[in-house]
């Protein structure tokens, strides 16, 4: 009769066993499935933010662009008024510009 009552158990244990392990498979893909899920959701949140860096970058590039022609336009206009100076004056602009060798010969040598 022990004998028998351990084939019982057994035999019970046995299909315990697969419906729990049906149930694990179950649970695995679930999970698995939640995980892209969250996956796709977390791809999705990143697109996003890099979207939005991507916008502000391209904002921050355009600011500075804008920025660099009018520092370029500034260069051109001052090295225009520049010209027309040493035009009108051409002996003060070599003066000007062997007093400035001399300072900075002198600076240099110290």
């Amino acid at each position: 009769m022990t004998a028998r009552k351990t084939q019982d158990t057994n035999g019970s244990l046995g299909t315990e066993s697969a419906a729990l392990r049906e149930e694990l498979e179950r649970l695995a893909s679930a999970i698995e499935r939640a995980a892209k899920s969250e996956g796709a959701e977390a791809m999705k949140a990143a697109g996003e933010a890099a979207r939005e860096i991507l916008a502000r970058a391209t904002t921050m590039v355009d600011e500075l662009a804008g920025k660099a022609d009018a520092a370029k336009a500034m260069a051109g206009e001052g090295r225009a008024q520049l010209e027309a100076a040493i035009r009108d004056k051409p002996l003060a602009a070599v003066a000007i510009a062997a007093l400035a060798g001399f300072v900075l010969a002198a600076l240099v040598r110290r």
